[in-house]
């Protein structure tokens, strides 16, 4: 009888010879320089057969991903894996590229193209199954590259949060097409925009604002990122990867993330109104990747409207510059992209002529705007009592003197 149980391409699972692991099933390979068997464990015992056999052939998709291959035979999970390990050190959020892989991944798993899906299978049919999908209750339980588990279950995502997913496909596989290991990327369509949402109408008051920032009281690298945002009107995730120490310099900051790539989102170089100096000078490092699960339970304790809550911001901030009257250019200096109302026709000329020292409107109206977030801070801690239990949940309680 032979050892092996399985076999896939130049790979089989077998147990070592020496005795060593006798309860771990190994992927086992011949290197005819060396003539040797080489082991690779798999983490499976004698009695998961079949996961083994799982991983084997996961392995052996993955080093064949590697050399050139059609696109009917190239397996697409693998190709997710090489764009991860080979470009992710380049993608300032990974986190969420990855979470739009294991959506994909999610939807291949239940999808009849099943996990061992090649390139050539992702077409307009299977995008439009994908959408639909992502776009109706769904959910997925898989084991992830890290060796984690993840289990996902959503009411239904956008429109929106779709084309980000198809977004990042199409990046990896122009990766891959990029290092001649497909001949072609296919082409990926978009989701049609009659089926994304209707522009962001909702801002958020001083009174809503001055609550967040209460509410994180307790948690200085939150607070920070929310002030961040509330002085500069800066992208979210620009305000998580900021660093004082490298972006800094006197009376300006550069918000664009020291070795992060250009993109066509500008972080620009903005003023450093005086309100926000103390903050910049207390600055803890923070090197958390997503709020998300903190703006969310911030909403529901707070009452806030169903909204992205650090896009919101950012939407108020720039409102709120409109409605005190600053110049349009000088409100696309801070925002780092060209305004509908501005003058000037492209953002280089922008970049090429703006001033962040020379944007006194500017710097008043979100002064102002930081003071009045500030005083209804002030007004919210008086009115409520936020107490953190031992297993970290807070709990907000109106003052007795407040209490009608």
């Amino acid at each position: 009888m032979p050892r092996d149980k399985f076999t896939v391409g130049d790979f089989w699972l077998d147990k070592r010879r020496d005795g060593m692991a006798p309860d771990i099933w190994q992927i086992a390979t011949y290197k005819p320089g060396s003539r040797t068997v080489v082991y690779r464990s798999t983490r499976c015992r004698t009695d998961e057969l079949e996961q083994a056999k799982a991983v084997l052939r996961a392995h052996e998709a993955a080093q064949r991903s590697k050399k050139p291959q059609g696109s009917e035979d190239a397996e697409l999970i693998p190709q997710l894996l090489n764009y991860v390990n080979e470009h992710g050190p380049d993608v300032l959020r990974l986190d969420t590229v990855e979470s739009s892989f294991r959506a994909w991944v999610g939807f291949l798993d239940q999808d009849e193209l099943t996990t061992g899906a090649r390139v050539a299978d992702i077409d307009k049919v299977s995008v439009t199954r994908f959408r639909r999908w992502r776009m109706r209750p769904h959910e997925w339980n898989l084991q992830w590259w890290d060796g984690k588990a993840y289990k996902h279950k959503s009411d239904g995502v956008s429109g929106e949060a779709v084309q980000r997913n198809i977004e990042d496909l199409r990046a990896a596989l122009n990766h891959a097409e990029a290092a001649r290991r497909i001949p072609q990327a296919p082409r990926i369509p978009s989701v049609d925009k009659s089926l994304r949402s209707k522009a962001r109408t909702h801002q958020f008051t001083t009174a809503q604002l001055g609550a967040l920032i209460a509410y994180a009281d307790h948690e200085q690298c939150v607070q920070q990122w929310l002030w961040l945002m509330i002085a500069t009107g800066c992208r979210p995730d620009a305000a998580l990867a900021f660093n004082p120490l490298e972006q800094w310099h006197g009376a300006v900051i550069d918000l664009h993330p020291a070795g992060a790539p250009q993109t066509d989102k500008r972080n620009p170089i903005v003023p450093v109104i005086e309100p926000l100096k103390p903050i910049l000078e207390a600055w803890q490092l923070d090197r958390v990747k997503s709020r998300k699960k903190w703006w969310g339970t911030a909403r529901e304790k707070l009452g806030l409207p169903a909204t992205h809550i650090p896009k919101t911001i950012r939407h108020t901030v720039a409102s709120y510059l409109r409605n005190a009257n600053v110049p349009g250019e000088q409100i696309s200096l801070l925002l780092g992209h060209k305004d509908r109302t501005d003058t000037l026709e492209a953002t280089s000329d922008i970049y090429a002529h703006g001033d962040p020292l020379k944007m006194a409107k500017a710097i008043r109206a979100l002064t102002s705007f930081f003071r009045s977030v500030e005083k209804e801070a002030g007004k919210w801690r008086a009115v409520h009592l936020l107490t953190i239990t031992p297993d970290n949940n807070k709990i907000i309680v109106v003052r007795k003197a407040a209490k009608v």
